[in-house]
């Protein structure tokens, strides 16, 4: 589907849906089967405008002015079959439209049939795991633009198209079944100049598989999974013709657990990746490891809320790059490390996100960053949100990396800038 033709959609869709249906009573007209058919879509409708100071593609590009049509149904056949379907179409740079910065997206589009004890959704949708905040180990089954010219962490992300089968085994417990063929990985920042990308076929011996029990309600939540798919960032080869970007199957068992007491609210998640195929003393391949982060959070006074985590990435067969023969092996060792954010044996850091609101929530502030303790390093997101009506909402903060270039953020500090949107919903 074209821009042209997802503008034109929700041209159609907006118009026909600010359409008033007649009241309901004796004396009133009778919807006609189009105004039955949209209200039956549930359609909505967004405009954003935005700012960004720098593109988040490594490519020196800045003061970039972008807008984005969004358009989502969530159309419900009946008690049974229900679905939706959300489409973006992007100019990140209108000023220079001619360099092919328009781009359209169908974030997720999935059917959900409805059993007596379980849901069943097929389709592109997005599939998220773990309980911790902004970081989550668990989190491997669908994968995020990191270079999306949005503001939200939200915008980031992007479906697979799967099949994901969630059982009700009590009340409090469920049995998630997620199967794909069709891997994505993340879209992120990186040099790219002769480097050869190979992404896994889409095959059926490539089928990616992620099974969660899953524990809700009462004073503790807690879930178990076990992930067997491909990871969604890639590792660089050193091959003779080219260097090659390529993506490991992995597998992860994870674990996650919260509980409040009173005001404060704990939480931990854990995720042990092991490879395939262990790379040992490749610096080409990934080794095992252990991602584990947890932490509290409480609020204050009415809203103001503090969440404070701390992290710990542990690979036991971490080889040091300065310790590879070649020169060339150390540079593919570096830049995996930066890519893994696994650059010791063991990586120490944290995270915290700070919020508050005022004027009857009208308006919100925030800060939330992520400090890596062995490198020095961190990021810094501020984000200030404004509703001015139940239509129009403004957005302003900005995305600030600092660190050595050999660093995971140090590498995205040319990257760093404000941004701001405005947004009418309708």
């Amino acid at each position: 589907m074209t821009p042209s033709h997802v503008v034109s959609l929700a041209f159609v869709a907006a118009m026909m849906a600010a359409t008033p249906v007649a009241a309901q009573g004796p004396d009133a007209q009778t919807a006609s089967p189009l105004e039955d058919f949209l209200h039956a879509l549930r359609l909505s409708t967004t405009v954003r405008l935005d700012y960004f100071q720098s593109s988040k593609e490594l490519d020196d590009r800045e003061n970039l002015f972008g807008a984005t049509l969004q358009l989502k149904a969530l159309p419900r056949f009946n008690d049974r079959l229900e679905g939706k379907l959300e489409l973006r179409a992007a100019d990140s740079d209108f000023r220079n439209w001619k360099r092919g910065t328009n781009q359209s997206r169908l974030v997720e589009g999935y059917l959900t049939v409805h059993f007596e004890k379980a849901d069943l959704r097929i389709g592109k949708q997005i599939v998220a795991w773990g309980r911790a905040d902004g970081v989550n180990p668990t989190d491997n089954l669908t994968p995020r633009d990191y270079v999306v010219l949005l503001p939200l962490d939200e915008d980031q992300r992007f479906g697979t198209t799967a099949l994901e089968l969630n059982t009700y085994l009590s009340q409090e417990l469920t049995l998630t079944t997620f199967a794909s063929t069709l891997f994505e990985p993340a879209k992120f920042a990186l040099p790219s100049a002769g480097i050869v990308t190979l992404q896994p076929p889409h095959t059926v011996s490539n089928t990616e598989v992620g099974l969660k029990l899953n524990k809700t309600g009462g004073d503790f939540d807690w879930s178990v999974s076990y992930f067997h798919g491909y990871n969604l960032l890639p590792t660089l080869r050193a091959e003779a013709s080219a260097p090659e970007l390529r993506y490991d199957r992995i597998n992860v068992l994870g674990a996650d657990w919260a509980r409040n007491f009173g005001r404060f609210g704990f939480r931990t998640e854990v995720a042990y990746t092991r490879p395939s195929d262990p790379g040992g003393t490749d610096p080409n391949a990934r080794n095992p490891r252990v991602f584990w982060i947890a932490g509290v959070d409480r609020t204050f006074l009415e809203n103001l809320n503090v969440n404070l985590q701390l992290l710990l990435r542990w690979m036991p067969q971490y080889h040091p790059p300065a310790q590879i023969s070649g020169p060339t092996l150390q540079e593919v060792a570096a830049l995996n490390a930066v890519i893994d954010g696994q650059e010791a044996r063991s990586t120490k850091g944290s995270t915290f996100r700070v919020s508050n609101s005022w004027l009857n929530q009208t308006l919100t502030a925030e800060i939330f960053a992520v400090i890596n303790f062995t490198r020095s390093d961190h990021y810094l997101r501020p984000l200030l949100t404004y509703t001015f009506s139940d239509h129009l909402k403004g957005f302003l903060g900005g995305d600030i990396y600092h660190g050595s270039g050999n660093t995971q953020y140090g590498l995205l500090q040319p990257t760093s800038g404000a941004f701001a949107e405005l947004r009418y919903g309708f």
